[in-house]
């Protein structure tokens, strides 16, 4: 049986077009969501996993034991400028959230507006994580000077096990985590007040919840 001429370019052009929409699917970036305009988490895009066994320095600050994780590379190029050079005495993430996240932004019990305001921010990136992943290391690279990292959970629940703040002149502030979990909101990761250059953030976490949301904020 011989199909018609306009059957025959109908089928190639509905083949075409889901081609071309997988491909546009596939090659979306995550945009970070504007407070009161929802927000969004980007699709896991399946492929080649990078897992391995982070095994820590000898002069690392915190006591670990080898773990598997996930090691997603550093954006744009896959390097980062600085290498560690001293690591600071670890300090405890206090895990008190400083303003609960709701439909429209920050509220605390007394209506005022806590946190950092977004005029004051020179710096941020977003990570979305995935339960089926389990422990992920990802690198968000900064190079911006500022007095204070916030660290926000905008959608589902994290477990964080350390962060890594590497400064320009190489020395290091590792920030330990409690493991439990962390529910959406803005919590308070390192305070600086005399200003330092963030080279970039190194972090090891997994989502507790299906699918999850981790900003960190550097605030002038």
């Amino acid at each position: 049986m011989k199909l018609k001429r306009p059957v025959i370019v109908f089928m190639l052009f509905g083949v075409g077009l889901g081609m071309v929409a997988s491909d546009f699917a596939a090659a979306q970036m995550f945009r970070p969501p504007i407070p009161g305009r929802g927000r969004f988490i980007a699709p896991r895009v399946p492929g080649v996993v990078n897992r391995g066994l982070f095994v820590a320095p000898n002069n690392w600050p915190l006591k670990r034991a080898p773990r598997a994780v996930i090691v997603r590379p550093p954006r744009g190029g896959g390097r980062v400028r600085v290498a560690p050079r001293v690591f600071l005495p670890a300090i405890i993430f206090g895990g008190v959230v400083v303003s609960h996240r709701y439909e429209r932004g920050y509220r605390h019990d007394d209506d005022r507006v806590r946190g950092y305001s977004r005029e004051s921010l020179v710096w941020q990136d977003t990570e979305s994580l995935y339960r089926e992943d389990d422990w992920t290391e990802f690198t968000l690279d900064c190079n911006a000077r500022g007095t204070k990292l916030w660290f926000e959970i905008l959608e589902g629940r994290v477990q964080a096990d350390w962060a890594e703040v590497v400064f320009e002149n190489g020395e290091v502030q590792v920030v330990e985590f409690p493991e439990r979990t962390l529910g959406p909101g803005l919590y308070e990761l390192l305070d600086f007040r005399d200003g330092r250059r963030v080279d970039y953030v190194r972090m090891v976490a997994k989502a507790t919840s299906r699918e999850a949301q981790v900003t960190l904020w550097l605030e002038r």
